[in-house]
Protein backbone atom coordinates (compact mmCIF):
# COMPACT_ATOMS: atom_id res chain seq x y z
CA UNK A 1 0.00 0.00 0.00
CA UNK A 2 1.51 3.35 -1.18
CA UNK A 3 0.77 6.84 -0.17
CA UNK A 4 -0.52 8.95 -3.19
CA UNK A 5 2.02 10.87 -5.25
CA UNK A 6 0.12 14.13 -4.75
CA UNK A 7 -2.87 15.65 -3.50
CA UNK A 8 -6.30 15.75 -5.86
CA UNK A 9 -7.44 19.03 -7.57
CA UNK A 10 -10.08 19.73 -8.56
CA UNK A 11 -8.62 20.48 -12.08
CA UNK A 12 -8.43 16.55 -12.24
CA UNK A 13 -11.84 16.07 -12.46
CA UNK A 14 -13.14 18.89 -15.11
CA UNK A 15 -9.95 19.78 -16.88
CA UNK A 16 -7.19 22.03 -16.62
CA UNK A 17 -8.96 25.13 -17.77
CA UNK A 18 -11.54 24.69 -14.79
CA UNK A 19 -12.00 28.06 -13.17
CA UNK A 20 -13.87 27.75 -9.74
CA UNK A 21 -14.66 31.70 -9.57
CA UNK A 22 -17.08 31.54 -12.74
CA UNK A 23 -20.47 30.92 -12.37
CA UNK A 24 -21.49 27.79 -13.82
CA UNK A 25 -25.44 26.65 -15.00
CA UNK A 26 -27.87 27.51 -13.07
CA UNK A 27 -25.79 27.55 -9.96
CA UNK A 28 -27.07 29.36 -6.66
CA UNK A 29 -25.60 28.13 -3.55
CA UNK A 30 -21.63 28.52 -4.24
CA UNK A 31 -18.84 27.73 -6.93
CA UNK A 32 -18.33 24.01 -5.85
CA UNK A 33 -22.13 22.80 -6.02
CA UNK A 34 -21.52 21.36 -9.39
CA UNK A 35 -19.06 19.19 -7.71
CA UNK A 36 -20.93 18.65 -4.85
CA UNK A 37 -24.11 18.01 -7.24
CA UNK A 38 -21.78 15.51 -9.51
CA UNK A 39 -20.42 13.83 -6.11
CA UNK A 40 -23.99 12.98 -5.21
CA UNK A 41 -25.14 11.67 -8.84
CA UNK A 42 -22.80 9.22 -8.89
CA UNK A 43 -22.91 8.46 -5.59
CA UNK A 44 -26.55 7.57 -6.34
CA UNK A 45 -25.50 5.71 -9.67
CA UNK A 46 -23.29 3.38 -7.50
CA UNK A 47 -26.04 2.81 -5.01
CA UNK A 48 -28.29 1.50 -8.34
CA UNK A 49 -26.06 -0.28 -9.44
CA UNK A 50 -25.10 -2.28 -6.58
CA UNK A 51 -29.06 -2.57 -6.28
CA UNK A 52 -29.44 -4.19 -9.64
CA UNK A 53 -26.09 -6.46 -8.86
CA UNK A 54 -28.06 -7.87 -5.75
CA UNK A 55 -30.89 -8.94 -7.75
CA UNK A 56 -29.28 -10.08 -10.54
CA UNK A 57 -27.10 -12.75 -8.28
CA UNK A 58 -30.44 -13.75 -6.42
CA UNK A 59 -31.91 -14.43 -10.28
CA UNK A 60 -28.77 -16.20 -11.16
CA UNK A 61 -28.17 -14.32 -13.87
CA UNK A 62 -24.32 -14.12 -13.77
CA UNK A 63 -23.75 -12.82 -17.24
CA UNK A 64 -25.21 -9.39 -15.69
CA UNK A 65 -24.27 -9.58 -12.53
CA UNK A 66 -20.50 -9.92 -13.79
CA UNK A 67 -21.22 -6.63 -16.13
CA UNK A 68 -22.85 -5.04 -13.02
CA UNK A 69 -19.77 -5.68 -10.57
CA UNK A 70 -17.14 -4.31 -13.48
CA UNK A 71 -19.30 -1.04 -13.65
CA UNK A 72 -19.50 -0.88 -9.78
CA UNK A 73 -15.89 -1.88 -9.31
CA UNK A 74 -15.19 0.83 -12.67
CA UNK A 75 -17.49 3.89 -11.00
CA UNK A 76 -15.76 3.04 -7.52
CA UNK A 77 -12.44 3.94 -8.42
CA UNK A 78 -13.36 7.10 -10.05
CA UNK A 79 -14.97 8.42 -7.27
CA UNK A 80 -12.37 10.88 -5.65
CA UNK A 81 -13.74 10.26 -1.74
CA UNK A 82 -14.10 5.96 -1.72
CA UNK A 83 -10.92 4.74 -2.80
CA UNK A 84 -8.84 7.13 -0.54
CA UNK A 85 -11.34 6.36 2.26
CA UNK A 86 -11.08 2.38 1.92
CA UNK A 87 -7.03 2.91 1.75
CA UNK A 88 -7.59 4.88 5.18
CA UNK A 89 -9.58 2.17 6.73
CA UNK A 90 -7.00 -0.58 5.60
CA UNK A 91 -4.22 1.36 7.16
CA UNK A 92 -5.77 1.67 10.45
CA UNK A 93 -6.87 -1.79 10.35
CA UNK A 94 -3.62 -2.85 9.84
CA UNK A 95 -2.34 -0.49 12.83
CA UNK A 96 0.24 1.10 10.63
CA UNK A 97 -1.26 4.73 11.75
CA UNK A 98 1.88 6.81 10.36
CA UNK A 99 0.39 5.92 6.98
CA UNK A 100 -2.88 6.45 8.07
CA UNK A 101 -2.48 9.98 8.75
CA UNK A 102 -0.49 10.59 5.14
CA UNK A 103 -4.22 9.18 3.75
CA UNK A 104 -5.87 11.34 6.06
CA UNK A 105 -4.45 13.91 5.24
CA UNK A 106 -4.72 13.19 1.54
CA UNK A 107 -8.55 13.21 2.22
CA UNK A 108 -9.34 16.12 3.73
CA UNK A 109 -7.44 17.55 0.99
CA UNK A 110 -9.07 16.16 -1.56
CA UNK A 111 -12.58 17.24 0.27
CA UNK A 112 -11.72 20.53 0.73
CA UNK A 113 -10.60 21.11 -2.74
CA UNK A 114 -14.12 19.92 -3.63
CA UNK A 115 -15.73 22.27 -1.36
CA UNK A 116 -17.14 19.19 -0.02
CA UNK A 117 -18.98 18.90 2.96
CA UNK A 118 -16.70 16.99 6.28
CA UNK A 119 -20.12 14.85 6.51
CA UNK A 120 -21.69 12.47 4.19
CA UNK A 121 -25.61 11.30 4.19
CA UNK A 122 -25.73 8.51 6.51
CA UNK A 123 -22.87 9.67 8.86
CA UNK A 124 -23.89 9.40 12.49
CA UNK A 125 -23.21 12.43 14.45
CA UNK A 126 -23.93 13.74 17.61
CA UNK A 127 -23.56 17.56 19.10
CA UNK A 128 -20.39 18.86 20.11
CA UNK A 129 -22.08 21.10 22.89
CA UNK A 130 -26.12 19.47 23.73
CA UNK A 131 -25.68 16.53 25.36
CA UNK A 132 -27.61 13.66 24.38
CA UNK A 133 -28.61 15.05 21.28
CA UNK A 134 -27.12 12.82 17.79
CA UNK A 135 -28.59 11.19 15.13
CA UNK A 136 -27.84 10.16 11.03
CA UNK A 137 -27.26 12.80 8.55
CA UNK A 138 -30.31 13.18 6.15
CA UNK A 139 -29.25 15.65 3.53
CA UNK A 140 -26.58 18.50 3.57
CA UNK A 141 -26.71 22.32 2.17
CA UNK A 142 -23.06 23.87 1.27
CA UNK A 143 -24.03 27.06 3.06
CA UNK A 144 -26.87 27.82 5.21
CA UNK A 145 -30.44 27.80 3.07
CA UNK A 146 -32.93 29.50 5.70
CA UNK A 147 -33.66 32.96 6.24
CA UNK A 148 -32.51 36.10 8.07
CA UNK A 149 -34.64 35.27 11.14
CA UNK A 150 -33.61 32.08 11.03
CA UNK A 151 -30.70 32.78 11.14
CA UNK A 152 -30.28 35.29 13.36
CA UNK A 153 -32.26 33.16 16.50
CA UNK A 154 -30.92 29.93 15.15
CA UNK A 155 -27.16 31.50 14.95
CA UNK A 156 -27.36 33.13 18.59
CA UNK A 157 -28.53 30.07 20.08
CA UNK A 158 -25.68 28.10 18.78
CA UNK A 159 -22.89 30.05 19.04
CA UNK A 160 -24.28 30.92 22.31
CA UNK A 161 -24.20 27.27 23.52
CA UNK A 162 -20.88 26.32 22.12
CA UNK A 163 -19.18 29.55 24.15
CA UNK A 164 -21.85 29.30 27.10
CA UNK A 165 -23.73 32.30 26.81
CA UNK A 166 -26.92 33.81 26.66
CA UNK A 167 -27.92 33.85 22.44
CA UNK A 168 -29.13 37.56 23.50
CA UNK A 169 -25.39 38.65 24.80
CA UNK A 170 -24.38 37.37 20.96
CA UNK A 171 -22.95 39.53 18.44
CA UNK A 172 -24.86 39.60 15.90
CA UNK A 173 -22.62 40.63 13.42
CA UNK A 174 -20.63 37.25 13.11
CA UNK A 175 -23.69 35.16 11.57
CA UNK A 176 -22.63 36.30 8.38
CA UNK A 177 -19.36 33.59 9.01
CA UNK A 178 -22.06 31.25 11.30
CA UNK A 179 -24.08 31.14 7.89
CA UNK A 180 -21.45 30.31 5.28
CA UNK A 181 -20.66 26.95 6.07
CA UNK A 182 -22.61 23.61 5.48
CA UNK A 183 -25.77 23.04 7.09
CA UNK A 184 -27.20 19.05 7.76
CA UNK A 185 -30.42 18.03 8.32
CA UNK A 186 -30.34 15.94 10.65
CA UNK A 187 -33.01 12.48 11.87
CA UNK A 188 -32.90 12.67 15.75
CA UNK A 189 -32.34 9.73 18.09
CA UNK A 190 -35.62 9.68 20.05
CA UNK A 191 -34.52 6.83 22.21
CA UNK A 192 -34.67 9.34 25.05
CA UNK A 193 -37.42 11.18 23.94
CA UNK A 194 -39.88 9.12 24.05
CA UNK A 195 -42.76 9.91 26.71
CA UNK A 196 -43.23 6.81 28.28
CA UNK A 197 -46.67 7.46 30.18
CA UNK A 198 -48.04 8.66 27.19
CA UNK A 199 -47.27 5.48 25.27
CA UNK A 200 -48.59 3.40 27.54
CA UNK A 201 -52.18 5.39 26.96
CA UNK A 202 -51.66 4.60 23.25
CA UNK A 203 -50.66 7.73 22.40
CA UNK A 204 -47.15 8.90 20.38
CA UNK A 205 -45.33 12.04 21.93
CA UNK A 206 -42.12 13.06 22.50
CA UNK A 207 -40.29 14.91 25.15
CA UNK A 208 -38.60 17.59 23.30
CA UNK A 209 -35.18 18.67 24.60
CA UNK A 210 -34.04 21.10 22.27
CA UNK A 211 -34.43 24.45 20.56
CA UNK A 212 -37.69 24.82 18.53
CA UNK A 213 -35.65 27.53 16.78
CA UNK A 214 -33.53 24.44 15.64
CA UNK A 215 -36.05 22.21 13.59
CA UNK A 216 -35.56 22.27 10.09
CA UNK A 217 -39.50 22.69 9.20
CA UNK A 218 -42.12 23.43 11.12
CA UNK A 219 -44.73 20.37 11.96
CA UNK A 220 -47.86 20.38 13.29
CA UNK A 221 -47.97 19.54 17.25
CA UNK A 222 -50.10 16.57 16.58
CA UNK A 223 -46.87 14.79 14.19
CA UNK A 224 -45.99 11.60 15.09
CA UNK A 225 -42.31 12.35 15.22
CA UNK A 226 -40.54 15.47 15.73
CA UNK A 227 -38.75 17.61 13.09
CA UNK A 228 -35.14 16.59 11.86
CA UNK A 229 -32.86 19.69 13.23
CA UNK A 230 -31.07 22.18 11.15
CA UNK A 231 -27.42 22.13 12.57
CA UNK A 232 -23.81 23.51 11.39
CA UNK A 233 -21.38 21.77 10.82
CA UNK A 234 -19.23 23.48 13.40
CA UNK A 235 -21.20 22.11 15.95
CA UNK A 236 -20.90 18.50 15.01
CA UNK A 237 -18.94 15.39 15.56
CA UNK A 238 -18.95 11.96 14.58
CA UNK A 239 -20.50 9.35 17.05
CA UNK A 240 -18.35 6.63 17.54
CA UNK A 241 -21.08 4.58 19.87
CA UNK A 242 -21.65 0.90 18.30
CA UNK A 243 -23.62 -0.11 21.36
CA UNK A 244 -26.72 2.22 21.23
CA UNK A 245 -28.10 2.74 17.64
CA UNK A 246 -29.96 5.88 16.78
CA UNK A 247 -33.00 5.08 17.36
CA UNK A 248 -36.25 6.65 15.21
CA UNK A 249 -39.71 5.31 14.08
CA UNK A 250 -38.48 6.42 10.25
CA UNK A 251 -35.08 4.77 10.41
CA UNK A 252 -36.10 1.98 7.76
CA UNK A 253 -37.85 4.26 5.77
CA UNK A 254 -34.73 6.49 5.06
CA UNK A 255 -31.68 4.02 5.76
CA UNK A 256 -30.81 0.28 5.50
CA UNK A 257 -27.63 -1.48 6.44
CA UNK A 258 -24.82 0.51 7.93
CA UNK A 259 -21.09 -0.45 8.22
CA UNK A 260 -18.55 0.73 11.50
CA UNK A 261 -15.36 2.24 10.36
CA UNK A 262 -12.67 3.18 13.07
CA UNK A 263 -12.27 6.50 11.71
CA UNK A 264 -15.44 7.67 11.05
CA UNK A 265 -17.81 5.08 13.53
CA UNK A 266 -21.34 4.34 11.79
CA UNK A 267 -22.06 5.45 8.07
CA UNK A 268 -25.79 4.07 7.37
CA UNK A 269 -26.53 3.11 3.25
CA UNK A 270 -29.27 5.92 2.43
CA UNK A 271 -32.46 3.73 0.56
CA UNK A 272 -33.96 4.59 -2.53
CA UNK A 273 -36.81 6.79 -1.12
CA UNK A 274 -34.50 9.03 0.70
CA UNK A 275 -32.44 9.59 -2.53
CA UNK A 276 -35.82 10.73 -4.54
CA UNK A 277 -36.55 12.97 -1.39
CA UNK A 278 -33.72 14.19 -1.60
CA UNK A 279 -33.64 15.45 -5.64
CA UNK A 280 -37.20 16.12 -5.12
CA UNK A 281 -36.05 18.77 -2.23
CA UNK A 282 -33.15 20.53 -4.05
CA UNK A 283 -35.69 20.83 -7.18
CA UNK A 284 -37.77 22.70 -4.63
CA UNK A 285 -35.78 24.50 -3.09
CA UNK A 286 -34.23 25.99 -6.54
CA UNK A 287 -37.39 26.60 -7.66
CA UNK A 288 -38.62 28.62 -4.49
CA UNK A 289 -35.43 30.96 -4.88
CA UNK A 290 -36.36 31.49 -8.48
CA UNK A 291 -40.24 32.56 -7.30
CA UNK A 292 -38.44 34.91 -5.55
CA UNK A 293 -37.29 37.12 -7.62
CA UNK A 294 -33.56 38.26 -9.18
CA UNK A 295 -31.02 38.19 -6.83
CA UNK A 296 -26.94 38.61 -6.74
CA UNK A 297 -25.74 35.24 -7.81
CA UNK A 298 -22.45 36.81 -6.76
CA UNK A 299 -23.49 36.59 -3.07
CA UNK A 300 -21.92 33.73 -1.21
CA UNK A 301 -23.42 34.30 2.00
CA UNK A 302 -27.48 33.53 2.20
CA UNK A 303 -27.79 35.99 5.28
CA UNK A 304 -26.57 38.97 3.07
CA UNK A 305 -29.06 38.03 0.45
CA UNK A 306 -32.35 37.79 2.45
CA UNK A 307 -31.54 41.04 4.10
Amino acid sequence: MKAPARMFQLSDWYGADWDHKKPVDDLWVSPWAKAHYKLRQQEIEIEQCEYMLKQAVEAEDFAEADGLRTRVERLRSQHPITPREERLTEAIEEQNFALAQVFQNDLDAVKTNLGLPKYNVGQAIKHAHREGLRGIVLDVDLQCGKGRSWIHEAGCLERGCAVDMPSEEMDISQLRSWANQPFYLVLLDLAELKDEQAAEEGAQTWRWKWPRELAAWEVNHFAEVPAPLYLPEEALVLDFNDEAAPSHPEMDAHFSTYEMYPHRGRVYQPTPRLRLWQQQRQKDEQESRRQRGAFDISSKNPYDRMR
